[in-house]
């Protein structure tokens, strides 16, 4: 099975897990079919932090996470008491969201949205 009859799920048996097929491996297809050849990658922003050293660990978010105060959800409807019950599991991919974002040097939409009620 060729890997864009996988993708396309053209193949005999496209709902199977086709062994060697990696990220690299579809990355040097699409390289290879590219039909733009002035593409460049783009660069990071400038405020982007460069050394990984910098960047935030899974202990760190852990840390956070187990220690959130039980107050209102927010916009995304999730209560504290899930987001401390579910530290464990939840810190490596929201680590790994966080550091994106740094070293991309964009914050996605949708982090940039909040409902503020004043408080007399």
């Amino acid at each position: 099975m060729k890997v864009h009859e996988v993708l396309r799920g053209t193949g005999k048996n496209c709902n199977r897990q086709v062994d060697g097929l990696t990220a690299q491996v579809m990355n040097d297809h699409y390289a290879a079919i590219s039909t733009d050849s002035h593409y460049r990658a783009p660069h990071s922003k400038h405020t982007a932090r460069e050394r990984a050293d910098n960047f935030i660990t899974e202990m760190e978010v852990f840390r956070i996470l187990d220690t959130l105060r039980p107050t209102a959800t927010g916009l995304d409807a999730i209560p504290a008491w899930f987001l401390r019950l579910g530290a464990p599991v939840f810190a490596a991919s929201i680590a790994q969201l966080f550091n994106q974002s740094i070293s991309n040097g964009v914050v996605p939409r949708q982090w940039k949205t909040a409902i503020i009620t004043p408080v007399p």
